[in-house]
């Protein structure tokens, strides 16, 4: 008899807490301000742990690598990944648990939501449900609204949706962008959502970010999916010119059976 004994899965672990708060620190002081604030607002032991990825002095993670390194730690139902630098002041705990519980009513499939973010519809399409130094904006007072892509400043995954950033890029740019392409591909959606805080920087334009951009722009133009995709079970047709081979296939296939009856015809048995 194996000496190995099997664990059974029938049904995912239920998660032991509403929310964790995982946070790339790199100042005390703005982290301690941020979780007096979440502390004030309703997040306690009972349903919140805090997660402090430690950049003190030392860049140890970035925004592509932190979620993928702490997750199998983590015991929330909703994952907030944000910056130290952000300060609950109206809504708590107690709001954002109504607003994703409706959104998971809403939308099964939604993966990353967040407070500011452009949607693709014109002719507003920046998005902005926060305070920061370019002003108080509530633009989502009546609902989540489905974008594109999401600032960085503080973002709420699914557990039971969970995706990652992407392994080949790294730094503090763009991840929450990349966030919601990698939902995208999976099949989810990204919303902004009516929780509003601040968010004590306003971002600005560096060589960085350019760079971020230029990465970013070349590994998702690479990922076009092959007009033709083969398994060992099946052939997969990608698209137009995917229809195109398909055909063609088709139609070699055809042809191929036909030479075949007609020289075991001829060659006989």
């Amino acid at each position: 008899m194996a000496s190995s004994q099997p664990r059974y899965v029938t049904e995912a672990r239920p998660a032991e807490l509403t929310f964790s708060v995982c946070t790339l620190v790199a100042s005390d002081a703005k982290y301690a301000r941020m979780l007096a604030s979440f502390e004030r607002c309703g997040f306690t032991a009972a349903n919140t742990e805090f997660l402090a990825l430690d950049n003190r002095g030392d860049n140890r993670f970035d925004g592509y690598n932190a979620l993928r390194r702490i997750f199998a730690e983590l015991r929330g139902a909703y994952i907030l990944f944000t910056h130290d630098d952000i300060e609950l002041i109206d809504d708590g705990a107690t709001e954002l648990l109504a607003v994703l519980q409706a959104l998971d009513a809403r939308d099964p499939r939604w993966a990353v939501a967040g407070n500011a973010g452009h949607r693709s519809a014109a002719p507003r399409t920046l998005l902005r449900h926060l305070s920061d130094p370019h002003g108080d904006d509530r633009d989502c007072a009546t609902g989540p609204v489905q974008v594109q892509g999401l600032d960085e400043n503080f973002l709420v995954l699914r557990r039971d949706n969970m995706v990652f950033p992407s392994m080949d890029l790294d730094g503090f740019h763009l991840f929450a962008t990349d966030l919601c392409l990698q939902a995208l591909l999976a099949g989810g959606r990204a919303y902004v959502i009516p929780f509003f805080l601040r968010h004590h920087s306003g971002g600005s334009a560096s060589p960085a970010l350019d760079a971020a951009i230029a990465r970013m722009g070349r590994k998702y133009a690479g990922l076009r999916a092959p007009d033709r995709v083969r398994t060992p079970a099946a052939t997969v047709y990608v698209g137009a010119r995917g229809a195109i081979l398909r055909h063609r296939d088709r139609s070699v296939e055809s042809v191929t059976r036909r030479v075949k009856r007609v020289t075991d015809r001829l060659l006989g048995p």
